[in-house]
């Protein structure tokens, strides 16, 4: 397999000029068709004629994928103080040193393993039922808002499962929190901390 160097000149179809051009090699910022994003400073053949990117060679490839999981999507929702004070719990209870930083983190993982799980997707779907009174009983605490930036991954995966729960984004969120309540809030031992604390101690790495 070839290896290009900065320099290099080769030739390619560019579609603003309509028809094969002679390329150069080099570095550059390349932005994400989806538009979320950049692969920073990668090899890259531009148009000698306007400078358009026409082709990405393979030994870029890795520094394209790591520039894609660290690419960012919001998630916010507005939810009443006792969801956010359930998430900070948890968290404190799988590292007290980690502060709020987790929140993100255990959202993440909740999604991640429910996103296939059709039992679990049907539980996220129950919770909305079953604490539906609990949850009416909140309306009259403070709203806070959880916002964060999530990789494009998890971003596909909570939009998935928006789909497959049916739910909303926001009584999704309210859901999860309710499972991450049950499994790690009330339980004297909760079964998942082992691996919970493995996760966070990773991310404090």
């Amino acid at each position: 397999m070839k290896i290009w160097y900065a320099g290099d000149k080769s030739k390619a179809l560019c579609e603003k000029c309509r028809k094969v051009v002679t390329t150069t090699f080099d570095y550059h910022d390349v932005p994400f068709e989806s538009g979320i994003g950049v692969a920073k400073q990668i090899m890259a053949a531009t148009c000698d004629e306007c400078g358009t990117v026409v082709a990405i060679p393979p030994q870029s490839t890795p520094a394209i994928r790591v520039a894609r999981e660290i690419a960012c999507r919001p998630l916010e929702v507005v939810m009443a103080a006792p969801f956010m004070d359930m998430l900070d719990l948890a968290s404190y209870r799988i590292d007290p040193s980690a502060g709020v930083i987790l929140r993100k983190s255990l959202i993440a993982y909740f999604v991640h393993r429910s996103v296939n799980d059709d039992s679990l997707v049907e539980r996220l779907r129950r919770n909305a039922e079953v604490h539906r009174a609990k949850w009416k009983s909140w309306h009259d605490a403070p709203s806070k808002r959880l916002s964060m930036k999530v990789t494009p991954r998890v971003g596909d995966e909570f939009d998935e499962l928006v789909k497959k729960s049916a739910l909303n984004k926001t009584t999704l969120v309210k859901s999860i929190v309710m499972d991450i309540g049950s499994e790690i809030v009330e339980p004297e031992e909760p079964r998942m901390m082992p691996e919970l604390r493995r996760m966070a101690a990773a991310l404090a790495a």
